[in-house]
């Protein structure tokens, strides 16, 4: 088995001494009743005698421990890189694992991004992160991380401007270092709504503003990945409103059509996610307006559901998701919209499928960044 770095793991005492802070020692002070008669102290968790069973991919990507709490068998699925697989990658794992173990598996890991954390739990991983958060949902345990004393300041969400300039810098990296005026032009935005916009990534600590003569400069405090891990709970799906209707394949002013695919047609684009059949457009209440205003459209009371024919009487049926800013904003001549706008868009799908293809879509995006 090849050797791996533990410079970041955590360790099975690190464990044991996060679960007895938090729950108490009786929690794993369940002696077994040979060490009761010769009166020597249980070893906690002990190496898995059954994990050389397991298929190789499993037993390079973690180490696992047999152990008990509250006197119930769990096996510790401890993770040999600091910050572990994706959440979907990890349900499969440990999926896989808990087929060949009687009890609870718990997945142990160093460190957990705020939205892999949120995506373990909405996939009912139970997992363990030492001296931060215990999820445990077969015991009824979801204990927080501690924070430091004192009233913590609400993260609040991002205006959809200054949403733009954070998503745009870390796709892009080409909003930092430029005036107000320059940015409002790139991004088609008033200079006095990317002034505000800056001033709300200040007051956020995600940006500072450095004032040249009567010009303020635009620095992040971060970039790629790591603005993204910041800025990511104070980011919102930038859908206002999703509309399902139908219009003429014939018609010639479609060439000018101002969207850009977006939701599961745009998924399918950027991963192996089938397509649906059914193709989503965003586009701008502006740009709405003057769509709903041509004769050949129709508007549909449910959403499309016959996907094995999208054509019916040489109409086509779509849906319209209305956004709160310019599909193209972010990633211009581009047919569809932004990877990390359409992770957001997508946040409230809980289609396995999709939930999948949105884990592989950021790992795409982090894969080709240069910053």
């Amino acid at each position: 088995m090849p050797a791996t770095s533990t410079a970041a793991i955590p360790t099975i005492s690190e464990a044991k001494y996060y679960l007895v802070d938090i729950l108490g020692p009786e929690a794993i002070s369940a002696p077994s009743k040979s060490n009761k008669s010769s009166g020597k102290s249980d070893v906690w968790a002990t190496p898995w005698p059954s994990a050389d069973h397991l298929p190789f991919f499993l037993q390079n990507a973690y180490r696992f421990y047999q152990a008990k709490l509250f006197d119930r068998p769990c096996l510790l699925m401890l993770a040999m890189t600091p910050k572990g697989e994706t959440p979907a990658v990890v349900r499969k794992h440990w999926q896989a694992v808990s087929k060949h173990f009687h009890g609870d598996v718990i997945y142990l890991i160093e460190t957990v991004s705020s939205y892999n954390r949120k995506r373990l739990i909405d996939q009912r991983v139970p997992f363990l992160v030492p001296g931060n958060q215990l999820y445990l949902p077969g015991l009824g345990i979801d204990l927080r991380e501690y924070f430091k004393p004192g009233r913590q300041a609400e993260i609040t969400h991002l205006s959809a401007p200054a949403q733009v300039l954070v998503l745009r810098e870390i796709l892009q990296h080409d909003c930092a270092g430029l005036p107000a005026k320059d940015l409002a032009q790139r991004l088609n935005y008033s200079p006095m709504t990317i002034t505000r916009a800056i001033k709300e990534l200040t007051d956020q600590h995600l940006a500072t503003a450095e004032k040249v003569g009567r010009a303020k400069y635009l620095s992040f405090s971060a970039a790629g990945r790591a603005l993204w891990e910041v800025a990511q709970p104070m980011l919102q799906s930038p859908v206002a409103k999703r509309i399902w209707m139908s219009w003429s394949d014939e018609e010639t002013w479609k060439g000018k059509f101002k969207g850009r695919i977006a939701g599961e047609s745009a998924l399918a684009h950027y991963t192996e996610l089938a397509n649906t059949g059914v193709i989503q457009w965003a586009l701008t209440s502006v740009d709405w307006s003057e769509l709903s205003k041509k004769k050949s459209v129709r508007l549909l009371e449910t959403r499309p559901t016959k996907v094995e024919r999208p054509f019916s009487n040489g109409r086509e049926e779509v849906e319209l998701e209305i956004w709160t800013y310019r599909p193209d904003a972010i990633t211009p001549d581009k047919p569809c919209v932004d990877p990390l706008s359409l992770w957001l868009s997508l946040a409230s799908n809980t289609d396995e499928r999709v939930e999948m293809a949105r884990e592989s879509l950021l790992e795409q995006v982090w894969s080709v960044l240069p910053w």
